[in-house]
């Protein structure tokens, strides 16, 4: 992505003004540039929240080893941190530093789609493009810093400069970038074709004026731009690109469980060479794990008319399989279930969403037009800060002391407004012209459990899954439960970030005030000062504090409705599809999860399968271990790797990469109006 920041700390700022023009690039050797880069990344991390659960670093660390192991520059310490914040980018400095924002991970579809991003900012470091930045960009982020001085929490710098010349140049870097990591990523084994989607994907959300994406679109080419640059290139080139490597890749992205991605891609380069035997395999393979039987036996029978001895022996093991499911589905038609209690349930539980609805919205009106008070009210504030351009101060003083802890209030407010943002702007509405967020999703979720309950006959793999709707109704229960207290605990940290601003006001103008004697303030006003800035300090990470329960709240209830969705693919009707997301879950976390007959025997849910193997990633135990926990205590699983400390952020991330293994399908996501994850055959 690009060289584009979040708020640029106080000490930060400070230290850029003071620093001296730099030197030509082509002087700076590479230790010069680690310890730059090693500099950064101390204010970087002092600065910002960064993300420290161990799965999804281990996750984000994953990829970019594949990746680095592909470059050129092998003398850089490559490091890669996530840093808490909603925005969709990322940005690299210099000696080998990566950052991501949290908004992007939450936004990318794929790993591949990742390894594309990681990888563009890898080619950002390789090809120097920090270090090589003429001294017009370097004294532009100076000026800019001198602006946003004025401002420590919200940053507005840059925005009174003209800076065209510098941001043609950077967007320049960034074509260089993208034709860089679809390079690195195709070498470490990476579909490339997800660089395109990912950049698509963007378009969609320009289209739709999502904020989300005013911070990557500022500083970056349009993304049809560097489309029709990339498919260019011989990675993406149709004219060059062969069919034998367009299925190694069909390969790779069916051998790392993407399911749906790969039987599109297979469709695909069936539809140029019908009689690819190999193709026609691995297809039959997605079209098992997507549950459509009698297109996979379709497929075998196809090769079996053109395939080698071999291949029918294998098509022969395969139609057994199929054969098996399909008679498990015939005695699903023969179940006698309650419709009546079944869809009375259903019918309740949509009633109250809609009850729940009605009552969270005036709490939601109330809790944004105060988050949007408070924005304002700090905006306001901003101009009170004292302008300290032209101290020159010492480590250790009375002032650097004030100045840590007016940075370290900026980075509380950071973290408070992101959070009760996110979740007062996303929990959304069930009903009427306002239908939006989590509350939109639940009624769908519902409405897609109802369908089938209207069907004369009711299709057999909407039968098998009649025992685990009372399972599935619990959990989306759960999720309105949680994300009415998010609702109430950001409403909490607003109460108390109105109460701190109060204080803050007074202890700005009291810095104001104050008297400054060779670089540092009078004792006495330090002494009156230091104890009311502490509190304001101390009441901003309080507020803080709740809005990241808030936040932890708001995604437990995003995972409990993923949950469900992974249970609706039906991936419980059989074991032959039970086995696919076994070997999803192996693939991304080392862990098959609980065998089929143990899951029924127990009456969890395919989601609960892979909420229990998550966490046992995270916390380093046993699927079995932690479902036993579960049934034991009488503890949702979502609940439960809530008390044992999971962040319930990485938690929804994981399990929406395991759905989307099963419903990832770029053409229908990117259709105006389609819903997202729609996928499967045609």
């Amino acid at each position: 992505m690009g060289f584009a920041r979040r708020a640029i700390p106080l000490v930060m700022m400070l230290s850029l003004l003071l620093a001296s023009l730099p030197a030509p690039a082509l002087a700076v050797s590479t230790q010069q540039e680690i310890r730059a880069g090693q500099a950064e990344d101390e204010e970087i991390t002092r600065s910002q929240v960064i993300e420290t659960d161990p799965l999804l670093n281990a996750y984000v660390q994953s990829i970019a080893n594949k990746l680095w192991l592909q470059v050129a520059r092998k003398d850089l310490p490559y490091n890669i941190k996530v840093i808490k914040a909603p925005d969709i980018n990322s940005f690299a400095t210099e000696g080998g530093f990566v950052y991501i924002d949290e908004g992007l991970i939450d936004f990318i579809q794929s790993d591949d789609e990742f390894a594309g991003v990681i990888g563009h900012e890898t080619g950002h470091i390789e090809r120097r493009h920090v270090v090589t930045m003429n001294s017009k960009a370097e004294i532009l982020e100076a000026l800019t810093a001198l602006a946003s001085i004025l401002s420590p929490f919200f940053y507005v710098g840059g925005s009174w400069l003209d800076y065209t010349l510098m941001m043609k140049v950077s967007r320049e870097d960034e074509i260089e970038a993208d034709r860089y990591g679809l390079q690195l990523m195709s070498r470490a084994g990476y579909d490339p074709e997800a660089m395109v989607t990912m950049m698509k994907h963007m378009n969609v959300l320009e289209g739709d004026n999502d904020e989300l994406v005013d911070k990557y679109l500022e500083d970056h080419p349009d993304p049809d731009v560097r489309i029709a640059r990339l498919v260019g290139y011989p990675e993406l080139d149709p004219t060059v690109v062969t069919p034998q490597e367009l299925l190694v890749r069909a390969d790779s992205d069916a051998e790392r469980a993407r399911y749906s991605y790969a039987s599109i891609a297979l469709q695909n380069i069936l539809r140029k060479d019908p009689h690819n035997v190999d193709a026609l395999i691995r297809l039959s393979q997605m079209q098992l794990a997507l549950g459509l039987t009698n297109k996979s036996a379709q497929t075998l029978a196809e090769v079996s008319q053109l395939g080698s001895p071999q291949a029918r022996a294998l098509v022969a093991m395969r139609e057994t399989q199929l054969q098996e499911m399909q008679e498990r589905n015939a005695q699903a038609l023969n179940l006698d279930p309650d419709f009546g209690r079944v869809i009375a349930q259903v019918q309740g539980a949509h009633t109250a969403l809609i009850a729940e609805a009605e009552q969270l919205q005036p709490r939601i009106d109330q809790a944004k037009e105060r988050l949007q008070s408070l924005q304002s009210r700090l905006k306001d504030i901003s101009d009170e800060v004292p302008d300290f351009g032209n101290i020159s101060v010492k480590p250790d003083s009375r002032m650097a002391t004030i100045m840590g802890t007016m940075e370290a209030i900026a980075r509380a407010v950071n973290s408070a407004s992101d959070d009760d943002a996110q979740v007062i702007g996303n929990v959304g509405a069930a009903q009427g012209d306002k239908e939006s967020g989590l509350l939109l999703n639940e009624r769908e979720i519902l409405e897609e459990m109802a369908d089938p309950l209207g069907m004369h006959p009711m299709p057999a793999e909407s039968l098998v899954l009649l025992p685990s709707y009372s399972s599935m109704l619990r959990d989306l229960s759960y999720a309105q439960d949680d994300a009415a207290r998010a609702i109430d605990e950001a409403r909490s940290s607003l109460a108390l970030m109105d109460q701190a601003i109060g204080e803050l006001d007074e202890s700005l103008r009291a810095l104001d005030r104050s008297e400054v004697f060779s670089g540092d303030l009078a004792e006495s006003d330090y002494n009156g000062l230091q104890p009311h800035m502490a509190q304001t300090m101390q009441d901003f990470n309080g507020a803080a504090i709740l809005a990241s329960q808030a936040a932890q709240l708001y995604n437990m209830a995003r995972a409990c409705q993923l949950s469900v969705r992974i249970t609706l693919l039906g991936l419980g009707d059989s074991p032959q599809r039970y086995a696919t997301l076994q070997y999803a879950l192996q693939q991304r976390f080392g862990s098959d999860g609980v065998d089929y007959h143990t899951m029924v025997r127990d009456g969890i849910t395919p989601g609960d399968v892979t909420a229990a193997t998550i966490l046992a990633a995270d916390i380093q135990s046993t699927p079995q271990a932690i479902i036993d926990e579960s049934l034991r205590t009488k503890t949702p699983l979502v609940d439960l790797a809530n008390e044992h400390g999971m962040h319930a952020w990485p938690l929804e991330i994981f399990m929406n990469l395991v759905y989307l293994d099963y419903t990832d399908d770029p053409v229908k996501e990117m259709t105006v109006g389609a819903p997202v994850g729609a996928g499967g055959d045609d």
